[in-house]
């Protein structure tokens, strides 16, 4: 009985003492860490080509995108990017911005103002006429508006305002010719809510490049940033501070800021994990005994910090073969390499180590072990070293039996790495994490997990892992440590890959997509129907698929289906589905022809940045097709889809300047607008280019350069190309008139759905004289003709119908029997009945066009 009171009394006075050493010093509950997504566009450009170069950039920035993955974000960036480089870098980023928490856009390189805006200047921008911002620069407001549409807090740093690279002294900006002035630096740009924008200097004035490796900014930003715990607008008053002294007061940087939340580019982790009260035996007598103390840590893997509060009142406690004294400070992991020295102390004593554990960003937590003389610790010590020893083989087979290659989908979200959960017997166990993916994002639950970061036992089977866009076929490797412990490291392999339905059925310049995309005639609906079908029931909260699924519908000519998809698809959220919707209205594909419908429908896209809404939208304001005009309105969207690379917005304002279409005429600047789509390998460009120079219209006719450009664009596709080639050659233009090669382009040209290639192959048929052969061949050509005339964009005359009605009835059943041939009994019972010869060859050779699948998509 009495040994029962001594041990009701020891508990009692343990819990007593614990409790006392507990209360003191514990920090106050730390900021927890952001659990939503954060991206970052990184770009420095330093080697340019024509313009000064600039010594620190590309180096800035590599060093800048290696601090925000540190702190979590997930980092496109752009080193010397040339104009379409600019372009395909931005557009990934902007992929990857849907539904973050913080989007953040840091530059470095040469940046310009010009009419109150300011724009990035790529490593190939030349400054040399008053043409080039409007084509080789690109604006830094395109891009913060559509982060302002996609993020809930945008930070936006230029280290870029070096004094102004400019040759020519006034630039186009949409209707304006803007004079650049004495103007220095960048432009001041006020901030939304939930915005920071932070200048290397001064709105109006010029940053230095400094003399290290890295812009004084740049220094400062890397190194203020990195450290823990930090509020963003103290981080930026340490840089001003630090800028200020590194160039004499010369440079004095700038922000503006309406953040209405804290943000922290290293928040602090909750305070160190440790075992509150721990209690270990060790045997009388003995002279060093290790004492088995479990090891603090916390989430991030930090270095932490023990004071030692209280040590025991009898024995001998040290470290490495020395005494140690009350508040003496030591590494977390020395806790675990503590001896203890018993001689002298009567078994039953207890004595206490109070201990504090505090981590990098001011937190602290307090621990107590207990160390009981017992004469049975021998045995209790051997027993914890023999379970020491079987949770480390347990620990060992586990992360040997981890899988080596997990399959990740992009642009679906965080997807499961699928790991199995840690055996029971190593349960206690931590992991590091010893080697991370430098793109995507690692996530324990909710949790974004770092370099170093410590993985709970627990943590292990909720990991998840989401692809950076644009990594497709890219391999990156997560690597777990054993903390604390020496076991061979573990390897898992994240492998990225496209859905089949993005492969197949993306579209181009989605910036909700997660690739480069097809063209409509380049789906291939067997394929692309079950594959998006498949991706909807396993994502079905991701609205692209179904936007996908409808162009598939479409490309199966199942227009009726698909419209109903694309309507789910934008009422979902899907941007790009509101122009799919607004062309269908425009061309009268299962709905009526609406062009009031189709504009208004198209500026709700336009409104959400998409490029070809952006495209369909001005285009329509500028003509007056289905709303009122506003030709500066017009001009303006349409500047801004080209500026995200719409080809076609390009060539519209190639054509608009070159003629003087509601504006004076500039050809110099429309060829410029048709270059910048021959850059993009644009067929429709390259065919435009081509006329300039076969005609003489807005600069010297050069036959040579069109035969090339013609034919170029020919064999992309393009539809017209052909029959200018053909035309050429039939004509003896530039070339040696060569009839065989007219007829092979002109045939080109008419099965590509072109009325004038058809209309030229038919008379060159007729002329061939009055054999059969050639007649029938001008009867099946006039008929393609007449076929595919569209309203307002052929021929008004008629004159491929007027031209059937004179051959003879011999060389017109001939035809027929040529266009029957392609189809079958049942194709030809569903063409109308009609008792006109002309009609029925106009209708055969409507039926078997179709059915040969054309690009439908080119008109």
């Amino acid at each position: 009985m009495p040994k029962f009171h001594h041990v009701k009394r020891l508990c009692a006075y343990l819990l007593i003492v614990a409790a006392m050493l507990l209360s003191v010093g514990t920090a106050s509950a730390a900021i927890t860490e952001e659990s939503g997504r954060r991206v970052a566009l990184v770009i420095g450009n330093s080697v340019y080509k024509t313009l000064p170069s600039l010594p620190n950039p590309a180096n800035d920035v590599e060093e800048v995108a290696s601090t925000l993955r540190a702190a979590g974000f997930d980092v496109t960036i752009g080193v010397n990017v040339d104009r379409i480089g600019l372009e395909d870098t931005v557009r990934r980023f902007l992929r990857s911005t849907s539904n973050a928490e913080a989007g953040l856009i840091y530059y470095s390189g040469h940046g310009i103002q010009v009419g109150g805006q300011n724009f990035i200047v790529p490593v190939d921008a030349t400054l040399e006429t008053p043409y080039d911002v409007e084509t080789q620069t690109m604006p830094l407001d395109l891009i913060l508006n559509h982060l302002k549409q996609n993020s809930r807090v945008q930070l936006i740093f230029l280290d870029a305002c070096r004094n102004n690279p400019f040759n020519a002294q006034k630039f186009w900006m949409a209707e304006k010719l803007e004079p650049v002035g004495a103007t220095r630096g960048l432009a001041r740009i006020d901030s939304d809510l939930g915005s920071l924008i932070a200048f290397s200097t001064e709105p109006g004035q010029v940053a230095l490049d400094g003399t290290g490796a890295l812009s004084p900014y740049s220094e400062s930003f890397i190194k203020r940033a990195s450290e823990p715990n930090k509020e963003i607008r103290q981080v930026l008053t340490d840089v001003r501070r630090d800028v200020i002294a590194l160039t004499g007061g010369k440079q004095v940087p700038w922000e503006n800021s309406s953040l209405t939340d804290s943000f922290y580019f290293i928040p602090a982790p909750p305070p160190p994990s440790v075992e509150p009260m721990q209690q270990v035996s060790v045997p009388e007598g003995a002279a060093a005994t290790k004492l088995p103390i479990a090891p603090p840590h916390d989430e991030t893997g930090s270095a932490l910090l023990v004071t030692l509060n209280q040590l025991p009142k009898t024995g001998k406690l040290s470290f490495d073969g020395k005494p140690i004294d009350q508040g003496a400070k030591m590494p977390a992991a020395a806790l675990t390499a503590l001896t203890y020295d018993s001689s002298g102390v009567a078994a039953g004593t207890v004595g206490l180590i109070g201990y504090t554990v505090s981590d990098p960003y001011g937190q602290a937590t307090q621990g107590v072990v207990a160390i009981t003389v017992s004469a049975d610790a021998g045995a209790k010590l051997a027993q914890l070293e023999q379970d020491k020893k079987i949770r480390l083989a347990d620990a060992d087979a586990y992360l040997k039996t981890l899988p080596r290659d997990v399959d990740t989908t992009i642009g679906v979200g965080p997807v499961e790495a699928g790991l199995p959960e840690v055996p029971a017997s190593a349960t206690e166990m931590t992991f590091k994490v010893a080697a991370l993916p430098d793109k995507g994002t690692l996530r324990a639950g909710d949790r974004v997990i770092g370099l170093g970061h410590v993985l709970e036992s627990a943590d292990i089977p909720l990991l998840t892992y989401e692809p950076q866009i644009g990594t497709e076929n890219q391999p990156f490797a997560l690597t777990l440590q054993a903390a604390n412990d020496d076991l061979p490291p573990a390897t898992v392999t994240f492998k990225p890959a496209l859905d089949a339905c993005d492969t197949s059925a993306a579209a181009p310049l989605d910036l909700q997509g997660v690739t480069s995309g097809k063209l409509p005639n380049e789906i291939d609906p067997d394929i692309a129907l079950p594959a998006c079908t498949d991706a909807i029931k396993a994502y079905p909260e991701v609205e692209r698929f179904v936007y996908q699924l409808g162009r598939a519908q479409l490309a199966n000519r199942d227009t009726k289906t698909a419209f109903a998809t694309i309507t789910k698809a934008m009422d979902a959220g899907h941007v790009r589905a509101i122009y799919e919707l607004s062309s269908l209205y425009e061309f009268g594909a299962s709905v009526p022809r609406d062009a009031a419908k189709a504009s208004e429908i198209a500026k709700g896209g336009a409104a959400k940045g998409d490029p070809f809404a952006l495209h369909s939208y001005g285009k329509a304001l500028y003509y007056g097709r289905g709303t009122k005009a506003d030709q500066q309105l017009g001009l303006r969207l349409m500047l801004q889809a080209a500026d995200l690379g719409h080809t076609y917005a390009m060539n519209e304002l190639g054509y608009i300047f070159l003629n003087g279409v509601n504006v004076p005429a500039d050809p110099e600047r429309g060829i410029r607008f048709y270059e910048a789509g021959v850059q993009r390998n644009d067929i429709y460009s390259l065919n435009n280019l081509a006329l300039v120079y076969r005609f003489g219209k807005g600069a010297p006719e050069d036959l040579p350069k069109a035969l090339d450009l013609f034919t170029r664009a020919a064999e992309g596709g393009q539809p017209y190309a052909p029959t200018n080639l053909g035309r050429m050659y039939r004509d003896g233009i530039g070339v040696v008139a060569d009839k065989a090669e007219a007829v092979k382009w002109l045939e080109m040209g008419a099965e590509r759905g072109d009325y004038w290639g058809a209309l030229d192959r038919a008379m060159l048929a007729k002329e061939d004289g009055a054999g059969a052969d050639s007649l029938a061949t001008a009867a099946r050509y006039f008929a393609l003709a007449t076929a595919i005339n569209m309203p307002g964009s052929g021929d008004p005359k008629n004159q491929a119908k007027a031209e059937l009605k004179t051959l003879p009835s011999a060389a017109k059943k001939k035809a027929e029997k040529t266009f029957v041939a392609e189809l079958t009994a049942q194709e030809q019972k569903a063409l109308p009945k009609t008792k006109s010869l002309d009609d029925r060859l106009v209708q055969l050779a409507k039926a078997t066009w179709v059915k040969r699948n054309p690009r439908y998509d080119l008109f």
